[in-house]
């Protein structure tokens, strides 16, 4: 702990007064110097420093709970199941006490070269630290960083997309509109705020209304089953320990949830560069965002498999009976996923854009692309996410194929690397790291190598053999959605459907 923010008053006062970066030596330096080039020579130290960001502390600790806590929560029943009550909320804590520890050493990187000039994105931060580096350190890490960015946020609006689709067709389970049609029009609601705003925390209203809706999603579901009972609601069959008979796939599948669900680190440095001080990301992350992503997900987790048991399926508010509840959880799901929706399709429409040189990262509204080249951005990936949400219908396997393949890399593996890259080239300046806080490096390194590769693979296998049994891609998939034998005989509160298929 010590090691981690001992440092802190040596990199705030950085600040303070601008310093070059040391001179790069290889292929990366023309890349290097097109991050700093944005910075005009005339400006002050300050301004350079802070440009046009706007947020404080409080508003990038909404960013950061809207960005970490989003969809992912909702399955978190289904991966506490997979240990236990007990064992789950440990695993749980260890895991976001992880993704802390990583997005401060990524932070530290950022400190340390946002003072020779902008950097508004991840990839500019791997092109700074990697200025010093062999060429192909710095082409291979750069590249892996870029696709796997905008790999895992594409995912991320599929899944939003297909879960705002199934939060209203839960709204009017009485209607008999396919998902298709559901995530076509859930999504659209938001399409005129993203056309009106390049920037996160524009519609700061907005940013806190997703947390009061992500609070409604968890407590509706919980209270009706608080009132009603765990017999009211447990899953026939299902049941409820402390420590489960760990499998091997099930440990997987339960990790691979936790990694989707608690890592930020893909669009941290974007948050960053929109604060008004990036010096007081600790306070945002540590002090205020960090607590409340451990009562939420300890809420929805061991609360919701407390009440779900182990035979939990789904999202956490799909498992209420077709009746107001449904409703207002519906609604509140809703609401939260194309406001999550929103911040995730700025930072991919900007990285779009900086991929086809239109680049708008730090530049005033002014001066910034055409406003119909970026609404043909966001129109392009809003229909391009709607088709990957019904290529992938099944929610709880998208979280688990999302945190596998691409969620260890980018968020656990390459900040690492990029902190391991600083600490070398700092040489005699270099942070003290403890032995501790290395065993701890070493220990997120081999848990992300295997969910990498092991994960993936199991991911992909239980989503194939899905596909089989619960129907192919842009079918109506109306499982739990709507009030008819046909589609929801197992759902909760459809004990008469039993009886019907048993005469």
């Amino acid at each position: 702990g010590s090691s981690l923010v001992g440092h802190l008053p040596a990199l705030r006062s950085g600040l303070s007064g601008c310093r070059p970066a040391a001179a790069p030596s290889t292929e990366m330096t023309a890349h290097a110097n097109d991050v700093s080039s944005e910075s005009d020579s005339s400006e002050s130290c300050g301004a350079t420093l802070t440009g046009h960001a706007h947020n404080d502390a409080w508003v990038t600790a909404a960013i950061i709970i809207a960005d970490v806590v989003g969809a992912g929560i909702l399955g978190m029943p289904r991966a506490v199941a997979q240990f236990g009550w007990a064992l789950g909320t440990v695993v749980l804590t260890l895991a976001l006490a992880a993704n802390v520890h990583v997005s401060l050493l990524m932070w530290k990187v950022y400190m340390h070269y946002r003072t020779a000039g902008h950097i508004h994105s991840y990839g500019d931060l791997v092109r700074a630290t990697f200025a010093n580096a062999p060429a192909w350190q710095g082409r291979v890490v750069l590249m892996t960083t870029d696709v796997c960015q905008l790999s895992v946020l594409f995912s991320v609006l599929g899944i939003y997309v297909l879960s705002a689709g199934k939060a209203l067709g839960v709204m009017f389970f009485d209607t008999r509109v396919c998902l298709p049609v559901w995530a076509l029009l859930g999504s659209a609601l938001i399409l005129p705020f993203l056309l009106m705003t390049q920037r996160l925390g524009h519609f700061e209203t907005l940013v806190w209304l997703n947390i009061w809706t992500l609070c409604g999603t968890i407590i509706t579901p919980l209270s009706y089953y608080a009132f009603f009972g765990v017999e009211d609601v447990l899953s026939q069959g299902s049941d409820w320990q402390a420590v489960t008979d760990v499998t091997w796939d099930g440990a997987l599948s339960g990790l691979s949830a936790f990694a989707f669900a608690m890592t930020s680190q893909f669009m941290l440095v974007e948050i960053m560069s929109e604060m008004k001080d990036p010096a007081e990301l600790p306070k945002a992350y540590v002090s205020i965002s960090a607590p409340f992503q451990f009562a939420a997900f300890v809420l929805a987790g061991s609360g919701g498999y407390y009440f779900l048991g182990d035979q939990v399926t789904g999202l956490l508010s799909e498992n209420l009976p077709f009746n107001s509840s449904i409703r207002i959880a519906g609604f509140c799901l809703l609401i939260h996923m194309i406001i999550s929706y929103l911040i995730k399709a700025i930072v991919f429409s900007n990285a779009i854009m900086d991929h086809l040189g239109l680049s708008t990262k730090g530049k005033p509204q002014a001066a910034r692309v055409p406003w119909a080249i970026w609404r043909i951005s966001v129109l392009s990936s809003f229909v391009a996410a709607w088709f990957l949400a019904n290529v992938v219908p099944f929610f709880g396997d998208a979280i688990n194929l999302a945190g596998a393949s691409f969620t260890p890399l980018l968020c656990i593996i390459v900040p690492i690397l990029l902190f391991v890259r600083l600490y070398v080239d700092l040489g005699d300046e270099r942070p003290h790291v403890g032995v501790l806080e290395w065993a701890c490096i070493v220990l997120e390194l081999v848990v992300s190598m295997v969910l990498l590769f092991a994960g993936t693979v199991s991911a992909m296998q239980t989503l194939r053999a899905h596909w089989r049994s619960h129907g192919y891609p842009f079918e109506c998939h109306c499982e739990d959605m709507w009030n008819t034998c046909e589609c929801s005989h197992t759902h909760v509160g459809m004990d008469a459907c039993g009886m019907t298929i048993a005469a």
